[in-house]
């Protein structure tokens, strides 16, 4: 057997952890004696050990390709399976008491957590366009049928037709533009159709790639687009946000945004650098466009997820901005950035959850008037997320938005495109603009008198568990940002 083909399945043991922690969710889902509650604790053990599994491969440099290639495990993947397994813990943990106890849907809920996980995992380790849609797919499928998860609740239920809806169409352009570039290159692998664009430059300097190509580049941006909802494929996200249950809005709003900008990042760094100029304009625009709708839309939100959801629209545009820079240090600061967002958004839309009454949620943002004095715990961790969404120090937020914001302008400079500078200059302003709505929330909770007694449900232990741990992580970051900065600096492409 050649010695290319062999498996090392210490490699690829992150993603064994999550497909045997599926297989042990499965399989105790059968048992009616077994409490529904306890596949939460198996998803977050297997979770936790895959986790520990990938910071020690991080750490030990166990690294290389599997599969003939067409899988690479590398900084940049571990570093990503990181971020998707804090999301994942995170999550579950905010999910036990939202459930319920006696919740009989548990374990297939628990069940397309996993699959999501694995598809996001197969997505940042893609080194094979044909890889990466699989992981997407399969990242894809497991969220369409999250969204509508409460069948007895019809805006559950049109939020998951809707999402599966427009995503059928996502992944058709996605497909699409592989097949364009296939048709160009000769070939889906990554390393390969980088190799085809150098020895097409090393021909002549003049020489360009052919329409298919930029074709295909442009479907693939737009099946990106719609993953990770930047304008104009935003559409979904309010509505899907606001219908499926706050877990599953907060999971999505995670792990999956920071997958599709995995995918993506590897894709244009490393297998299309020498068309950076033309793809970069497109960035730049999407970026500009992505923040001031996000932002000035959510200002006229009176509920708190579609608020959240334009929310995430806008800060996939400041993503934007760090791999506009195209350097290896806007890609750095953009992987941190996506690291601290779901660490933050994650914490908001739980503390949304814990703010729950005994009639259900509190959505409307004038339901949370008077909330800091009643319920200080909640008013507490709701505005040390929402600030730190804000981009305010000492928090996460203001040092991902400070490193997004250097590498560009420090790109700016050195390549004296003005473009750049522009660019964070519009960054900027929309950072202000978004100071107004998360303010507004806080305003609300501290100085607004409730119009109605609410009797809010006691505090769940795993759910305050899961948003200590959060508000720990966006305290700790932003005091000392060398934690992550350090680490995320050398897994960069050049």
């Amino acid at each position: 057997m050649p010695s290319d083909i062999i498996i090392n399945w210490s490699l690829i043991m992150p993603s064994l952890v999550i497909v045997a922690t599926m297989l042990i969710v499965l399989i105790f889902d059968l048992f009616d004696a077994i409490s529904k509650k306890v596949l939460g604790y198996i998803t977050i053990a297997g979770a936790g050990i895959a986790l520990v599994e990938s910071v020690r491969m991080l750490r030990t440099e166990s690294f290389g390709t599997q599969f003939e290639g067409m899988f690479e495990v590398d900084a940049y993947s571990l570093f990503f399976n990181i971020i998707f397994l804090v999301s994942t813990i995170l999550v579950v943990l905010i999910s036990l008491s939202y459930l319920g106890r006696d919740d009989k849907k548990q374990g297939p809920y628990y069940l397309l957590i996993l699959l999501a996980t694995l598809g996001m995992m197969l997505m940042a380790a893609g080194n094979e366009l044909i890889i990466v849609f699989l992981g997407l797919e399969l990242m894809s499928l497991s969220l369409y049928v999250l969204a509508g998860y409460f069948r007895d609740n019809p805006a559950s239920s049109e939020a998951g037709m809707k999402y599966l809806l427009l995503g059928a169409f996502a992944s058709a352009f996605f497909l699409y533009g592989i097949a364009l570039i296939y048709g160009a290159t000769g070939t889906t692998s990554i390393p390969e159709i980088a190799q085809y664009l150098t020895d097409l430059t090393a021909e002549s300097e003049t020489a360009l790639p052919g329409p298919f190509l930029f074709a295909g580049v442009f479907l693939l941006i737009v099946g990106f687009g719609f993953k990770v909802a930047i304008v104009p494929f935003h559409q979904w996200a309010p509505d899907v946000y606001e219908g499926a249950p706050t877990t599953i809005a907060a999971f999505i709003s995670a792990g999956p945004k920071a997958a599709g900008f995995a995918a993506f990042v590897r894709i244009f760094m490393e297998a299309l650098p020498n068309i950076d100029t033309e793809w970069n304009t497109v960035l730049i625009i999407l970026a500009i466009l992505t923040m001031t709708v996000g932002n000035v839309i959510a200002i006229a939100q009176t509920n708190i997820k579609r608020m959240l959801a334009y929310s995430s629209i806008a800060h996939a545009g400041y993503v934007l901005i760090g791999l506009a820079a195209a350097n290896s240090e806007g890609t750095s600061s953009a992987i941190m950035y996506l690291f601290i967002y779901c660490v933050m958004n994650i914490g908001a839309f739980g503390a949304v959850i814990l703010a729950r009454t005994a009639d259900g949620e509190s959505l409307m943002i004038s339901d949370y008037a008077g909330l800091g004095f009643k319920k200080p715990l909640i008013g507490m961790l709701m505005s040390l997320m929402l600030l730190s969404l804000a981009g305010f120090p000492p928090f996460a937020g203001f040092v991902g938005k400070f490193y997004i914001f250097k590498s560009a302008v420090e790109a700016g400079v050195e390549a004296e495109n003005n473009w750049l500078i522009w660019l964070v200059i519009v960054g900027a302003i929309n950072t202000a603009i978004s100071a107004f709505y998360y303010l507004r929330v806080i305003v609300t909770m501290y100085m607004r008198e409730p119009e109605d007694e609410l009797e809010f449900k006691p505090y769940p232990s795993t759910l305050v568990i899961g948003l200590v741990l959060a508000a720990i992580g966006v305290i700790l970051l932003g005091i000392l940002p060398s934690l992550i900065v350090d680490h995320v600096q050398v897994i960069a492409f050049n």
